[in-house]
């Protein structure tokens, strides 16, 4: 899976905008998922096939985008994952997608659901903890042959909805 599939299966995720403090400043407020990837669509090989996927996260609640993103610009002393994805955007240019939906929980896990049966792995920057491999590993996650996207402008309203 690469981000031309993602944009295929969450049409939300069609824009593809540089990771930097702009970005971030004009990124929704609303629960969604987001997904890094290299600038360019530049891929790298894994353990099966290629991707230019290095991460799939999601937010939901109080905490939105915006604020999920701004933790990477500036993450805390103990925030691994945000000094992991910080450290290879100094490095390496990246961009970042999103897609504002209602259950972003349950779209990050298909996603890295689909990215791990297609790779083998999962992205090279989401951490394969026990608990995460777990909810990604069980059936307990179910890919549905319909998924309900709902696409929302900044203010939450609603620009379009798509079953598929």
């Amino acid at each position: 899976m690469d981000s031309r599939q993602v944009s295929q299966i969450c049409k939300g995720v069609s824009e593809w905008h540089p990771f930097n403090e702009e970005t971030v400043k004009s990124a929704p407020k609303q629960s969604g998922i987001y997904i890094f990837r290299m600038a360019q669509s530049k891929c790298f090989g894994r353990l099966e096939g290629q991707s230019d996927i290095l991460y799939i996260g999601s937010t939901e609640g109080e905490h939105g985008l915006r604020e999920r993103l701004q933790q990477y610009l500036r993450p805390g002393r103990t925030q691994w994952t945000n000094k992991r994805i910080h450290a290879m955007a100094e490095k390496y240019d990246m961009e970042i997608g999103w897609c504002l939906c209602g259950e972003a929980s349950n779209l990050e896990l298909q996603l890295l659901h689909r990215y791990l049966k297609d790779h083998d792995e999962l992205p090279p920057l989401n951490h394969a903890s026990k608990n995460l491999l777990k909810k990604v590993l069980t059936d307990t996650v179910v890919i549905k042959d319909t998924m309900i996207l709902e696409l929302r402008d900044k203010d939450g309203n609603l620009i379009s909805r798509r079953e598929g």
